[in-house]
C-alpha cells in the first residue's frame, strides 16, 4: 500500500488491481483528513492519486463508496485493537475507556462513523451496501464473541451494549479537537461548564448508563 500509484503500470491481474485499489485508499485517507467530507471529491482524488478520473470510477462508483471502503478498514482496525489483549475479566469502566481510546486513536474513524448511516450509506449502490453490511456483521459478531466473557454478559446483551455504544459514538462526535483550547486561560466556571459537553465526558457517562441498564435488565 506504500507504493505511489504513478509508479504502477496498468493493473491487469487481480493482485495488481487490489494493489492499485489499496493505493487509492491510502491517497483517499490523506485527502479526507486534509479536506474533510465536504471538500472531498472524486476529481481531487484522481489528481492526487495521479490517475484519470475514468480509471478511478473502475474501482469506486461514488465518493461515498471510497469513504465506505475507508470506514471498513477503520472498523477492522477498531475491532482488532479493541479485542487485542482483553483480560478474562474487565470492569465496565475499563471497557468504556478502552472503547473511547480505540475510537479516537485515529480521527478518521469517528469522522466516518458519524456520517455512515446518514450520508455515506445513502449514496452507494444496494449491492455495495449489502456487501459492506455482511462484512461489518461478521466483524461485529466476532467482537461480541470475544467480549461477552470478559464483560460477564451473554451474546445478546453484549450485542445490545455494542450497538447502543455505536449509536452513542455517532451522537457524541462533534468534530472538535480535544486540544482546541489547550494552553488558553479559560475561567474556571466556563471550563467547568464546557467539561459537561466534552466528548470524553459525554461518552463515558452515557456509555456507563447503557451498561447499567443492560445489567439491571438481568435482575
Amino acid at each position: 500500500m506504500s507504493r505511489n500509484i504513478t509508479q504502477l503500470k496498468r493493473a491487469l491481474t487481480p493482485e495488481q488491481k487490489s494493489d492499485r485499489r489499496d493505493t487509492l485508499l491510502v491517497t483517499a485517507k490523506t485527502l479526507f483528513m486534509d479536506a474533510g467530507y465536504e471538500g472531498f471529491s472524486m476529481g481531487l482524488l484522481s489528481k492526487r492519486a495521479g490517475v484519470a478520473k475514468g480509471t478511478l470510477y473502475l474501482y469506486f462508483g461514488t465518493k461515498e463508496e471510497v469513504l465506505l471502503s475507508l470506514y471498513s478498514l477503520e472498523l477492522e482496525r477498531f475491532c482488532s485493537e479493541l479485542t487485542a489483549g482483553i483480560s478474562s475479566v474487565m470492569t465496565d469502566a475499563e471497557f468504556i475507556s478502552r472503547i473511547y481510546e480505540t475510537s479516537v486513536s485515529d480521527p478518521l474513524f469517528l469522522a466516518l462513523h458519524a456520517r455512515l448511516g446518514t450520508v455515506i450509506e445513502q449514496n452507494i449502490s444496494v449491492d455495495a451496501l449489502i456487501i459492506s453490511k455482511r462484512a461489518m456483521a461478521k466483524q461485529f459478531h466476532a467482537m461480541v464473541n470475544q467480549l461477552s466473557g470478559p464483560l460477564n454478559l451473554n451474546s445478546e446483551q453484549t450485542l445490545s451494549a455494542l450497538s447502543g455504544i455505536s449509536a452513542l459514538l455517532t451522537g457524541s462526535f462533534d468534530g472538535a479537537s480535544r486540544q482546541a483550547f489547550e494552553g488558553e486561560n479559560i475561567p474556571e466556571d466556563v471550563a467547568s461548564f464546557m467539561g459537561h459537553f466534552d466528548l470524553k465526558t459525554r461518552f463515558e457517562k452515557s456509555a456507563g448508563y447503557i451498561l447499567q441498564g443492560i445489567r439491571a435488565s438481568r435482575c
